[in-house]
């Protein structure tokens, strides 16, 4: 299907200098205002000028109104300013010969344009000229609002997906066009093809959100359009190109906002006569939002589901599974680690961010973390993840080879750097699973991803990410932890600890943990704890006396070190 791409630029003063009856004229100041738009031309001769004056409307005048009036004379041209008017065309003759030096500072300060007439001119030419330049370019305003009607009708009864809709709406409004869903996450975005078919991109988007679209959502400029529900344009910093202008539609169906056309004013500052071909257009894109949004949410839960019933053991291993895979665009053929990430401060991160009335709160915590999710898979597209409350587990496609763990790492490092250049207030923790190299085995890469972060969050909590290569002897304890046989030699050798107090327990643990760091000295391991040698004597004097034991006996000293082992993978 052809389609007409139809651009139309106003009336500006400027253009109306062109016509034969200013020919002779000549501009006194504000050089820079004659790109000024003109609706209107009218004549300012009564004093009433607070009445009088509109916006964007051309004045003419003989200076008959405030010829003897010089405070008006060092008010009027802000005053038209303020109010938005397109120009002053002035005749000197009999009311005025001459106009003040302070209102020519003030226009070119402004660049508010004012425009000298030779004298006799006829007012009545110039508006009729004027006005019928004016006319017809409304004539061609019209005709432009109905061809784009025409042609965004066109596309939507075709059957055009949304992207082809996205390219129509761009050609229209010569500018680039993302179409986003009611969680301001991107469906579809296309670029002006006449500017963009033999030059580099002006703009990045990519098929995921960007950071700096991301940005109208975390600023509140989204919240406003969602109270509002009406069309509106922010500034905000877009890569290395600085501050750019959006304009930003919300389609709205029954009242209820479905999603948003944001058009990023890149090639064209937008004119008001293009806002109301935007509703048009927001109208014809309904639809098609509303079908693309359903079919992916659909998806996206579908995958999701599917990857938790896989990981937690509810699925039979099996033909059976891989075809269900493969019917969700899922492949398990590779070789896998599990990465388990805590989104430590999410609900804080949330609050500060995205603090808004408009969604209930598990569809707002769902939006957030899908808007986490996009980003992740972003430059990273062979990773498949799947979330849960504040956890997000990524199951990430490895090399066999003897590098497994630094291979993992450097994807960890990766995905780091992506949700910190995101959310940099983001605070995660990351456990990661050893390498699996068949797809049953997942379900034992997932419990042995939580385990090493819960586990490394009790060893170190600083650490922020953990490794199952890393953990040791834990390794073999995760395992064993549920058998009853670990908690009676638990209880055997430090189960008394357990019966005391928690602020005598926990002092008498860190006691026993410092003692043994410090290979049994007594000084440094005081030194750890930042107590006197005498308390660190006096402690374990304690303890050896609440146990039964004595430190000076190597075998004591195994089985309490492997007791203390013991104790942090309980839960």
């Amino acid at each position: 299907m052809e389609l007409t791409e139809v651009m139309y630029v106003a009336v500006r003063v400027a253009d109306l200098l062109k016509l034969p009856t200013f020919k002779l004229s000549h501009t006194l100041a504000g050089v820079r205002g004659l790109i000024r738009e003109v609706e209107y031309i009218d004549v300012l001769e009564h004093p009433d000028i607070d009445v009088l004056i509109k916006p964007r409307v051309l004045y003419l005048t003989s200076g008959f109104a405030f010829h003897e009036n010089e405070q008006l004379q060092e008010t009027l041209i802000a005053h038209m300013e303020d109010i938005g008017a397109a120009g002053l065309v002035v005749e000197p003759g009999r009311y005025l010969t001459l106009l003040s030096s302070q209102m020519i500072e003030e226009a070119n300060r402004l660049q508010f344009p004012i425009v000298e007439l030779p004298q006799g001119a006829v007012f009545a030419n110039i508006i009729r000229e004027g006005l019928e330049q004016i006319f017809l370019q409304q004539s061609a305003i019209l005709r432009r609002s109905q061809e784009i009607q025409r042609q965004l009708t066109q596309v939507a009864f075709s059957g055009a997906n949304l992207q082809k809709i996205s390219q129509t709406i761009a050609n229209l409004m010569g500018n680039t066009i993302i179409v986003a869903d009611q969680n301001f996450s991107l469906l579809s975005f296309a670029f002006w093809e006449k500017e963009h078919k033999n030059q580099k991109r002006k703009a990045y988007v990519g098929r995921t959100l960007d950071q700096y679209l991301y940005n109208l959502e975390r600023t509140g400029f989204i919240d406003k359009i969602r109270k509002t529900k009406k069309a509106d344009r922010v500034e905000v910093l877009f890569s290395k190109q600085g501050e750019q202008a959006w304009v930003v539609v919300p389609v709205l169906v029954n009242d209820e906002i479905l999603g948003y056309i944001a058009v990023l004013e890149d090639y064209h500052r937008m004119r008001e006569e293009d806002w109301g071909a935007l509703v048009q257009a927001a109208t014809v894109t309904g639809m098609a939002i509303y079908k693309q949004v359903v079919e992916e949410e659909v998806a996206r839960r579908q995958r999701n589901d599917f990857l938790f019933h896989v990981l937690e053991g509810q699925l039979p291993l099996g033909q059976e599974v891989l075809e269900q895979a493969k019917s969700l665009q899922i492949s398990l053929h590779t070789t896998w680690s599990i990465i388990q990430i805590e989104l430590v401060n999410l609900e804080e991160y949330r609050r500060r961010h995205f603090a808004d009335s408009v969604q209930e709160e598990a569809a707002s915590r769902q939006r957030d973390l899908a808007i986490l999710i996009d980003q992740l898979t972003a430059k990273q597209k062979d990773l498949l993840v799947a979330c849960k409350q504040e956890w997000i587990t990524v199951l990430c496609p490895m090399t066999v080879n003897s590098h497994a763990r630094e291979q993992a790492m450097q994807r960890v490092e990766v995905i780091k750097q992506e949700l910190q250049r995101f959310a940099p207030e983001l605070e995660i923790a990351v456990g990661v699973s050893r390498v699996c190299e068949d797809y049953r085995q997942l379900p034992l890469a997932y419990r042995e991803a939580k385990e090493t972060l819960e586990i490394g969050r009790n060893l170190d909590p600083l650490a922020r990410v953990y490794c199952f290569w890393d953990l040791g002897v834990y390794q073999i304890l995760t395992k064993l932890k549920d058998m009853p046989e670990l908690k009676e030699y638990y209880e055997a050798i430090l189960g008394r600890f357990d019966q005391l107090d928690t602020l005598t327990r926990s002092e008498f643990v860190k006691t026993l943990e410092a003692y043994f760091i410090a290979n049994g000295n007594i000084f440094k391991a005081a030194q750890i704890l930042y107590l006197h040698r005498n308390s660190m004597t006096y402690r374990l004097k304690r303890i050896q006396d609440l146990l039964g034991v004595d430190l000076d006996d190597s075998e004591v000293r195994f089985n309490l070190q492997f007791a203390l082992k013991i104790r942090k993978v309980f839960p």
